[in-house]
């Protein structure tokens, strides 16, 4: 069985293709109800002028406060080089649906590199070299404003890793609220990334590129 591996991993590198890009994709569950911890975990970021600004416009994406804030988080070297995925349901739209989507994908992207892991790492860190990268369009950060509660972000993240053991790959969802000055974990993976420094053995998983 090793051999055939071996054998097929050698064929897709003469093709121009990864090993990875040809496994069977386990997809996460995006509807499991979690159930909080006591004290749920979280992390703290100072909200900027410009998020604040676009928090007060109620998540408005045709205003000066909306162009503000984005232009913000664009000017973060690092977003600015994270390549985001297409996304196959904007393929033919130029307009104001696709903008406001690839706002929504930076906003995740800027979030992740101020999302500290219980390992030391940033959550950037992990999907930029460990995972396969932002490759799922569903990986957004999108205004909320519950009734009665703070205005903040709804922040999704699918990250696809491979299963240790396994030829298959297999996606988890990490989901986090922004609320004033805490993102907040929001999903087991989440909690899991926040609390337990082992948090890949305890999910399975492996780099995408061992």
């Amino acid at each position: 069985m090793r051999k055939q591996w071996l054998m097929m991993a050698a064929a897709l590198s003469m093709t121009g293709c990864s090993y990875g890009d040809m496994l069977d994709t386990i997809p996460a569950d995006r509807h499991q109800p979690y159930v909080p911890s006591l004290s749920r975990q979280a992390v703290r970021l100072a909200v900027s002028p410009a998020e604040q600004r676009f928090l007060q416009a109620e998540g408005c994406q045709q205003c000066r406060a909306a162009d503000q804030f984005h232009r913000f988080i664009h000017d973060d070297p690092a977003v600015r080089k994270s390549r985001l995925p297409r996304n196959p349901l904007l393929a033919s739209d130029a307009g104001d649906a696709k903008r406001q989507w690839v706002d929504e994908a930076r906003t995740a992207v800027y979030f992740s590199r101020h999302i500290r892991l219980a390992d030391g790492q940033s959550l950037f860190q992990l999907i930029s070299q460990c995972s396969n990268g932002w490759d799922n369009p569903a990986t957004v950060a999108t205004f909320r404003h519950p009734a009665g509660k703070e205005a903040g972000f709804d922040i999704e993240y699918l990250i696809r890793f491979k299963k240790y053991g396994q030829p298959i790959a297999l996606e988890v969802r990490a989901a986090f609220l922004r609320q004033g000055a805490l993102i907040i974990a929001n999903s087991s993976f989440a909690e899991a990334l926040l609390n337990a420094p082992d948090f890949m053995q305890q999910y399975q998983l492996r780099c995408w590129q061992d």
